[in-house]
């Protein structure tokens, strides 16, 4: 059979056209991640001091269960220079991890395909990525800059809508950090992965706003510092495992005393949606005298967060004596210096509560 001319013609056509349109796309492509790869923020050079020592001779172990640390800040006792400080870096870390903000962020995919890389360990580290895994080297200069602040600097305080950036990635690198330290054949190579994990938890706790960012922080810590403790007992370093063993010793008191202030002022058990689909408040006084009470004697940035959130819902929903009493804490906390407390208070006072906002905070209301 012959093709007649003009078919060749065609198909010829046709063809070049797909091979332009493909180079195209491709270019484009290219373009596109050179346009972004020169967009991207560069981290400042930094530079990590050695650990203070690990001499534990003059420590005290902190007795988180005695009277007197009910005064203590949620915050280690123990100074975290001795085993992981901080680099010198100028540079805010907050700029490389808020691009991987979940469904926001610039890089949002590149977190999705980092995730997706992720595999079980046989220890109990969980998922990790691969030691040598890309985006794992290139957070590396970031984690050793001096500072991450998200706020105001990157995302604004929105009230309930304010933005957090991917921390389940921030978790992911901790664990493969410290996955990669526990497998190092060289221990001092091994020991500065694990800093490198607990120094991303400290970065995270730096900034006090957001409560979940400071209790991954102090799960990065604990990650990096379990293996830090395996580390020093496979090598015979008894003191720096029992500097570990300090350390490891006030996580759970931390995250035991911020689960009792965020139960204080958890309204979850007196929220009421009646037959009409229409949410109510049935609170005791007494749970207002535990709100009024964490206002005044709080010193801690991220547990005013809870305290606006739960007297904007009382400020809507109580009764006229709870109102004022709420309104009274939120006017307060509005004349603040701190501009974070501050707008997020006066955001409680200006802002209507809706039922589609309950339903979203308090997913399982009682019913009656």
């Amino acid at each position: 059979m012959t093709a007649q001319p003009g078919a060749v013609r065609t198909i010829i056509t046709a063809a070049i056209t797909i091979l332009l349109v493909l180079g195209g796309l491709l270019g484009a492509r290219l373009v596109l991640r050179w346009w972004q790869s020169s967009r991207l923020p560069v981290p400042p050079t930094s530079r990590v001091e050695a650990p203070l020592g690990t001499a534990v001779s003059g420590l005290d172990v902190p007795c988180w269960s005695c009277p007197s640390a009910k005064e203590w800040p949620v915050r280690f006792q123990t100074d975290l220079d001795l085993i992981a400080p901080l680099g010198s870096g100028a540079g805010n870390a907050a700029e490389f991890f808020a691009l991987f903000e979940k469904g926001r962020g610039p890089r949002d995919a590149d977190a999705q395909a980092f995730q997706k890389r992720r595999y079980q360990r046989d220890d109990d580290l969980g998922e990790v990525v691969a030691g040598d895994d890309e985006l794992l080297s290139e957070a590396e200069p970031w984690v050793d800059q001096a500072t991450m602040r998200f706020y105001p600097e990157i995302f604004r305080m929105e009230g309930a809508d304010t933005r957090i950036t991917n921390l389940l990635l921030m978790l992911t690198m901790a664990r493969s950090w410290t996955g990669r330290g526990v497998d190092a054949d060289d221990p001092d190579l091994g020991l500065e992965d694990c800093r490198r994990a607990i120094r991303l938890g400290r970065l995270l706790r730096q900034e006090d706003v957001v409560i979940i960012n400071d209790l991954v922080g102090l799960a990065c810590i604990h990650i990096g510092t379990r293996g830090m403790y395996r580390i020093a007992q496979r090598e015979g370093d008894t003191e720096l495992a029992l500097l570990a063993s300090i350390v490891l010793g006030e996580v759970a008191p931390q995250r035991m005393m911020t689960a009792e202030r965020i139960s204080a002022v958890d309204l979850k058990p007196y929220i009421r949606r009646g037959a009409d689909n229409r949410y109510g408040l049935n609170l005791p006084d007494a749970q207002v005298d535990a709100l009024v009470d964490l206002a005044d004697e709080n010193t801690e940035r991220r547990f005013y967060g809870e305290v606006i959130m739960t007297a904007s819902v009382i400020l809507n929903l109580g009764t006229p004596q709870q109102q004022g009493r709420v309104r009274d804490v939120l006017e307060e906390l509005a004349a603040r210096d701190d501009p974070i407390i501050a707008d997020f208070a006066q955001w409680g006072l200006d802002t209507p509560i809706t039922d589609d906002d309950l339903a979203e905070w308090y997913s399982h209301p009682m019913e009656r």
